[in-house]
């Protein structure tokens, strides 16, 4: 009790020579600097206004404010162990009286670590600042749900059974959308790697565009191996993303968007599909012609069931994409549309499963009897959490959150189902040496016990 009392009269004994070495005029910078970094976060330049609460910061270290901006870009850049520190550090120096967005970015700060009791805690204050109304617009209820969920899961002792892919394939940088053919000897990835063609960054968050990888399985060094030049050919400067291929490696379908490069073949993002060539395996890509598919808004993350035959030898495919169309009121929708017989209908919403949230990464089970997607405004673990739901009676039934078997508190995406290796793929927000980014995972589907493994 004597060394925490003595530990204590040092700490504030240090933290109050500190600021009496800190200048007026130094305090004054740092209020300025906040107002920039605001100026900037709310224009969605995240980085610079990171750097900027950072000089702040520096300019005053007993700031709570600088702190408490900075934790919140930082929280936004998935720098999630640095946000804490900062949400840390802005509770201790912040004296003043706090509003409820204060208390709702802390809160997410520490959902991001998995601190779910105190996330909690101070989402329940965030709402008794904001009232009802102002916190439905911040979704704290869904947030709270979510924490109640993620303790429920720990009170029933739920293992966390995913297993990253090798540091061959995974990197500090984003990787996600894993695909296995061939007996599971060759792997498709989308990555957002330094080596994206024509090295072009988005202005948005300051990060590589997406390419298509392809990386094959080298049984003498049991591991991964990529060749960045196999996709040469079909990535261009703009983002690229594979979504779906077809087990044989004939058919497949991508998400493409140019139209913030010189080459602007698009006008957003759109969905492609390419058959390859029998002999050489030369992929020729099309867009898909259907403007009840391809609009001026984005579309993309596609999945397609296998054909199957009615009575009359009718041929039918069901595809279900991404669209942010309904923008005004949802964000991201799923949606459903029919290939009968080479020839496509009208694209129409899921409304069973569509929130005003975002829900994204469908998968179709070849049959078409099972959907997996991934959604931000449904019961779950917090940020993206990974659903199915069966199609019974023309429509697809309630999702049910696949749990913390393969969900965790931050986005979890793209997942995939290969029954005939006995195994699915996912992608996570994880740590990578203290920085956070998607990393691809796999799992042994015998660990599990869901409906459409029977």
């Amino acid at each position: 009790m004597q060394k925490s009392i003595f530990t204590l009269l040092i700490l504030t004994f240090s933290l109050s020579a500190l600021s009496q070495k800190i200048s007026f005029f130094d305090k004054l910078m740092a209020k300025k600097l906040i107002g920039e970094g605001n100026e900037l976060l709310y224009a969605g330049r995240t980085s610079e206004a990171m750097l900027t609460y950072e000089s702040a910061k520096l300019k005053n270290p007993l700031s709570g404010e600088a702190c408490y901006h900075l934790g919140v870009a930082e929280f936004y850049l998935r720098s999630f162990y640095n946000a804490h520190e900062n949400a840390i550090a802005a509770e201790k120096l912040i004296q003043k009286k706090k509003n409820g967005e204060y208390y709702y970015y802390i809160g997410r700060i520490y959902h991001s670590v998995n601190e779910i009791d105190t996330a909690k805690y101070y989402y329940i204050r965030a709402q008794e600042k904001l009232g009802p109304r102002i916190s439905k617009d911040y979704d704290l209820d869904i947030l709270i749900k979510q924490c109640d969920f993620v303790q429920n899961e720990i009170k029933n002792k739920v293992k966390y059974i995913c297993k990253p892919f090798s540091r061959a394939v995974n990197s500090k940088y984003d990787e996600y959308g894993a695909i296995l053919i061939y007996d599971k000897q060759r792997l498709f990835f989308t990555a957002r790697q330094p080596e994206t063609t024509g090295n072009n960054i988005n202005y948005g968050d300051q990060k590589f565009y997406e390419d298509i990888y392809r990386a094959d399985w080298n049984t003498e060094k049991n591991n991964w191996e990529i060749n960045t030049t196999d996709m040469e050919d079909y990535n261009t400067e703009g983002f690229d993303a594979l979504n779906f291929i077809s087990r044989n490696g004939n058919y497949g379908l991508l998400t493409i968007n140019t139209s913030a490069t010189i080459e602007k073949s698009t006008t957003s993002s759109e969905i492609y599909e390419f058959e390859a060539d029998e002999e050489d395996s030369t992929w020729y890509i099309d867009p898909i012609k259907s403007e009840s598919i391809n609009t001026s808004y984005f579309e993309g993350s596609a999945t397609i069931s296998d054909t199957s035959f009615d009575e009359d030898e009718t041929a039918t495919q069901t595809m279900i994409f991404v669209s942010d169309r309904n923008s005004e009121k949802s964000l991201t929708d799923l949606y459903s549309v029919q290939r009968i017989d080479d020839k496509w209908g009208d694209a129409k919403p899921i409304m069973e499963i569509n929130t005003t949230g975002r829900e994204t990464t469908p998968f179709l089970s070849a049959d078409g009897s099972f959907l997996f997607f991934s959604s931000d405004a449904l019961p779950g673990m917090g940020g993206y959490d990974v659903y199915y739901c069966k199609w019974e009676n023309n429509k697809w039934g309630s999702p049910v959150n696949m749990g913390a078997a393969i969900n965790t508190v931050n986005d979890d995406t793209h997942f995939q189902y290969f029954p005939e290796y006995g195994i699915g793929t996912i992608s996570t927000i994880t740590d990578f040496d203290g920085y956070f980014s998607y990393d691809i995972f796999q799992f042994d589907l015998d660990a599990l016990n869901f409906p459409f493994q029977k």
